[in-house]
């Protein structure tokens, strides 16, 4: 009796042990290839890819800009820079990982050719899914340089959100059928994103009413007003309206002031 308390005591002891080890570490490997993954896309212009490295929700936060979020987000961020052809790289300061947790620090530079446009410090918080794969669900960076001139582009890691600066930009208004079927239209792969892209849109905004879901619309920065225009008039353009539950004679289309 008395050796099986001293043993129950030992148990003990050792559970509380093993409780309070750290779980072991991640490799840090994982996050190096992806980063590495992340750059190149950037560098070949390939948002598709460089979007699915960040999660569904993921936070973007620029410097002197507003937080995006998610898909939309990462494609207006780093659409801006990708067509103003600049190109980047970062160094890896350090990467710390926790069971489905990892922290990427690290500083970057923004090129337009062989000249250094910019130049700054980053943070990133990374989540493994339950699919097993890494992905950014934090991306937040702080330029080195002052802030910009107001009428001048912003630049920082991503270049001044990428928000279609220097094109006129477009306001659609409209009322629609079923707010959840039209957003749908422009989540995901093979959205409306991409018939306007292809349609002399640079980048579109979705937007919606909190007092009235229904009431949604478009910003629109336009690089070339007259394919938009012809999209927006011909059959595939008011087909798709029609789809995605668009009230017709509801819309109303502002354009930018000068």
């Amino acid at each position: 009796m008395k050796r099986l308390l001293a043993i129950v005591p030992l148990g003990l002891a050792l559970i509380i042990a093993s409780c309070n080890q750290a779980p072991p570490p991640g490799n840090p490997k994982i996050i190096e290839d992806l980063s590495t993954a992340w750059q190149e896309a950037l560098n070949t212009k390939d948002l598709d890819t460089l979007t699915m490295i960040y999660t569904s929700d993921a936070r973007i936060m620029p410097p002197n800009g507003e937080m995006m979020r998610g898909a939309e987000g990462v494609r207006a961020t780093f659409g801006g820079m990708m067509e103003a052809d600049l190109t980047g790289q970062t160094l890896i300061e350090e990467i710390t990982m926790q069971n489905n947790i990892a922290y990427k620090i690290g500083s970057y530079k923004i090129l337009q050719g062989d000249s250094v446009v910019d130049n700054g410090k980053f943070i990133e918080t990374w989540l493994k899914g339950e699919d097993g794969k890494w992905r950014i669900s934090n991306d937040i960076w702080n330029s080195n340089n002052p802030p910009a001139v107001p009428d001048q582009p912003m630049q920082g890691k991503h270049r001044m959100q990428g928000k279609g600066m220097g094109h006129p930009h477009v306001m659609i208004l409209h009322e629609v059928e079923d707010a959840e079927k039209w957003l749908a239209a422009w989540r995901g792969e093979d959205s409306r994103h991409d018939l306007f892209r292809a349609n002399g849109a640079a980048h579109v905004h979705t937007f919606q009413s909190e007092d009235s879901p229904n009431l949604t619309g478009l910003v629109i920065a336009v690089k070339d007003m007259q394919a938009l225009h012809d999209m927006l008039s011909s059959d595939e353009g008011r087909a798709a309206a029609a789809a995605d539950g668009v009230i017709a004679d509801s819309m109303t289309v502002l354009m930018e002031a000068k």
